[in-house]
């Protein structure tokens, strides 16, 4: 799986997205002539399935034709969207997207008209017989989840993607730090039971550390969250020019050109050698003698170490500046 940004213009600005500043680097939509090379790109590598993602994608002019024709390429097609698209796109992209991945935010998030949009819109998703999968990106100021619970319900949603809200680059996105994520790990758990109650099948998005989370949490969680690991691996986030980062909240690590690679192994080989040294960089003692770390466990985000890091180093910085006080 491959995410291709297809436009960073959103029509919402959720305070926990960290994707938000990219459209400063990327002011311009992914052009015909670029996707039709990408497109070509996937095909000659056997890739199977690539994700289309942004900002909002339903913004492209284009994303209808371009996920028809990844389909028919014989390449899974997925969508991640707000919900907000114009209606008569539901059924143009039904018959072509093997999954449509919909962030279902808490209703007072939405400006007058947005809420009523988006349940119109999964209706008639729902009406094409598209398979919908929900969103939930747990951040400091948005944790509930009684709402969503109840739109699994009416929209007969069976699937949950969840994460925790990770740093955008500049840290300016609502999101947790490495020391509140024991905190939020022990309501998500609370979340996961309540959704495997209701038949819903859950899925976390990125990694999180092990040690903060109770052991028989954590041993719950593997047994009935889809994807559910210690361990980061490459997302590779493809931008509108073709450039590639590891992921978004490490947008720093990046490709210039992803078709410079035959294929997508060879750029998650390439990803994997570029962060190895950032893995062994900001751990505790705790991480070095624990049986887990660099086997199962990586000792948490790699993009939220990034930021504990600039943290202490930002800190430390100030002590020395900062004259002693003489008393």
């Amino acid at each position: 799986m491959i995410n291709i940004f297809v436009t960073y213009r959103c029509n919402l600005a959720c305070p926990y997205c960290f994707a938000r500043e990219m459209k400063q680097s990327f002011p311009f939509d992914m052009r015909r002539e670029t996707f039709d090379a990408l497109l070509e790109w996937m095909v000659r590598g056997a890739l199977p399935a690539a994700s289309f993602i942004g900002g909002e994608p339903t913004l492209h002019p284009e994303l209808a034709d371009m996920i028809e024709r990844t389909a028919r390429a014989g390449i899974a097609a997925v969508l991640f969207t707000n919900g907000l698209f114009e209606p008569d796109l539901a059924g143009r992209i039904a018959p072509h997207v093997s999954n449509v991945v919909v962030n279902f935010n808490e209703p007072q998030t939405y400006a007058p008209g947005q809420w009523e949009r988006l349940n119109a819109n999964l209706d008639a998703l729902r009406a094409n017989g598209a398979r919908i999968t929900f969103s939930k990106n747990f951040s400091p100021r948005f944790s509930r989840y009684d709402y969503l619970l109840e739109g699994l319900e009416r929209h007969q949603v069976r699937s949950v993607r969840y994460d925790v809200s990770r740093p955008a680059a500049n840290k300016a996105n609502d999101h947790f730090t490495l020391d509140d994520t024991r905190g939020v790990m022990a309501s998500i758990v609370g979340f996961v039971k309540q959704c495997e109650a209701m038949g819903v099948r859950t899925g976390l998005d990125c990694s999180v550390r092990f040690c903060d989370m109770r052991d028989e949490d954590r041993q719950y969680l593997e047994r009935v969250s889809a994807k559910f690991t210690g361990i980061c691996h490459p997302s590779v986030d493809i931008h509108p020019d073709l450039s590639a980062s590891y992921c978004l909240p490490l947008n720093g690590v990046r490709i210039p050109d992803i078709l410079q690679f035959r294929n997508h192994e060879e750029v998650l080989w390439h990803f994997a050698q570029m962060v190895r040294p950032l893995r062994l960089r900001n751990v505790s003692a705790d991480c070095l003698d624990c049986k887990d770390f660099m086997r199962r466990c990586q000792g948490g985000c790699l993009a939220l170490r990034r930021t504990a890091d600039a943290a202490a180093a930002s800190a430390q910085h100030h002590a020395i500046l900062e004259p002693a006080s003489h008393e």
